[in-house]
This record gives structure tokens, sequence and C-alpha cells, in this order.
């Protein structure tokens, strides 16, 4: 890119900058889309320059950052889309959750984070020590002290020994 072209650029960026988000945001009705894809458009213009210079740096780039700006809405609208189509949440983890003791369901809470991961996994969700370790990347003996030092907190905080069922 010639000197002479980075100081176009750059004069279009300093005056005219905040008109062309303006319009693209105008043509796909979201500020922040329109934001990122005239930043896309100035940074491609100077990565990869056109083989003939634009004459009208404004319109170039207002052209290409709307393209640009269309196609993230457009993969929005197909993620959405997908999204959509997937089952909804299991059923059964959610009924486990809601019919906890409040006593219980407060207890787990003021565990450390890890351990309740693990006792929610294991005793809500009925993963196995071994399904919970290969998830978590960590070893069964892991997962399984994790479980202990969780029950013996849940036994003091909820006044009943580890043993007792």
């Amino acid at each position: 890119m010639s000197t002479a072209t980075r100081l176009d650029l750059e004069a279009f960026v300093a005056s005219e900058y905040p008109r062309v988000v303006s319009a693209v945001r105008l043509i796909v009705g979201d500020y922040d889309v329109a934001a990122d894809a005239v930043q896309d458009a100035i940074v491609g213009l100077l990565a990869n320059p056109p083989k003939t210079e634009p004459h009208n740096y404004a319109a170039y780039i207002t052209v290409v950052a709307s393209n640009k700006a269309r196609d993230i809405l457009r993969r929005r609208g197909a993620e959405k889309r997908a999204y959509d189509k997937l089952p909804p949440a299991r059923e059964e983890a959610a009924d486990a959750l809601s019919s906890l003791d409040l006593d219980v369901a407060a207890a787990l809470r003021n565990l450390p984070e890890r351990q309740r991961e693990i006792c929610i996994m294991h005793y809500l969700m009925d993963h196995s020590v071994e399904q919970i370790a290969d998830g978590l990347g960590v070893s069964t003996g892991t997962v399984k002290t994790q479980l202990h030092r969780a029950r013996h907190a849940l036994a003091a905080r909820l006044g009943k020994e580890a043993g007792d069922e």
C-alpha cells in the first residue's frame, strides 16, 4: 500500500468513520455488528488491498462492511436455528435439583466449587466416579477424595454423622 493511500485511509478514519458505522448500522440494524464489520473492512483493506485503489474509501468500506455484517447476522441466525432444534435439557436433572430439601441445597451451595460440581454429578446426575474423572480430566482418586470431603462437610453442615443413612 502506498504512502498516499495510507494517508487517505487515515484521513477517512479521522473524518468519516463514525458516519460509515452509522450507515452500516442503518443497513443491518445492529450497532455492535456494524462497528465490528467496519473495523474488519479497514483491516482487510490494509492486509489485502484491492487491485485498483478505491476512489471513495467511505463508499468502498460501507459496501464491504455491510456485506460482512450481513454474513455475521446470517451466521447468527443459522446458529440460533440449530440451537432451537436441540432437544430441551434433561428434565430428570431439573426435577432432582428442584426436589432437594432446602437445607441440603443450602449445604451444597456452601461447598467449594469443585466439591459441589462432583457431588451434583455423582449423586444427582448418577454419573460414575470414572465418568466424572474422565469428564473433568482428573484421576478417580481425586474424585473419590472430593466426594469424601464433601460428604463430611455436608454431614457437619446438616448435623449428621458422615456414615449415617
